[in-house]
């Protein structure tokens, strides 16, 4: 009597699923998809977006000599830059005179030599780069230590956050007793090649 019944409730699932099968050719018979050789529309896709949605890192260096000849926007920036520190606290300290840790003390690192404070053991890569720690020298490092200094000991990330760099590196200015001037404001783009880059209006 359970074989039975066992068979019914087979017989019974197999011709459900035949029935769904049968449907579905029988729809694919009547509706034929009709899709057109071109599309209607075509959304418009940002190839300058970065691969998080968000708006792309701007190209090039930032534009210190017209940020910071702008006294209000530097003293967000230098604000911003005490917030973003404390990543390099358990490294770095900060005051004049402060001991080193695992990392030389930063308080007078703008516009000093690189690899050249007392009483640091640096790595050869370090020690051997040469240059100054300026605007566009800071940028890169904090950018990318490892790729900019290959070799450095600095095992940190880096700040790939451009405003978090800019905050980063006018703290640092701000501590320092060497009075680097500023750059030149970069150029700003050409009319011509501004409105070609606007998008046109409807």
């Amino acid at each position: 009597m359970s074989d039975l019944r066992n068979n019914s409730i087979i017989g019974a699932v197999l011709g459900a699923v035949l029935g769904v099968m049968g449907i579905g050719v029988l729809a694919e018979t009547v509706i034929h998809p009709d899709y057109p050789a071109t599309p209607g529309w075509v959304p418009e896709v940002d190839l300058t977006a970065s691969a998080g949605g968000g708006p792309a890192e701007p190209v090039g260096p930032p534009d210190f000599g017209r940020l910071f000849a702008d006294p209000a926007v530097l003293a967000e920036a230098v604000a911003r830059g005490e917030r973003v520190l404390a990543q390099c606290r358990s490294c770095h300290t900060f005051d004049a005179g402060g001991a080193n840790g695992i990392g030389p003390n930063l308080h007078d690192v703008f516009g000093r030599a690189v690899g050249s404070h007392g009483g640091y053991e640096y790595s050869e890569a370090m020690a051997g780069h040469g240059g100054a720690w300026d605007y566009l020298a800071l940028d890169a490092f904090l950018t990318s230590p490892a790729s900019n200094i290959r070799g450095t000991k600095m095992a940190f990330a880096g700040l790939r956050n451009a405003e978090d760099r800019v905050g980063m590196i006018a703290y640092l200015r701000s501590i320092s007793p060497n009075n680097v001037p500023l750059p030149a404001p970069l150029p700003e783009a050409a009319p011509a090649a501004a409105e070609a880059a606007a998008p046109a209006t409807p």
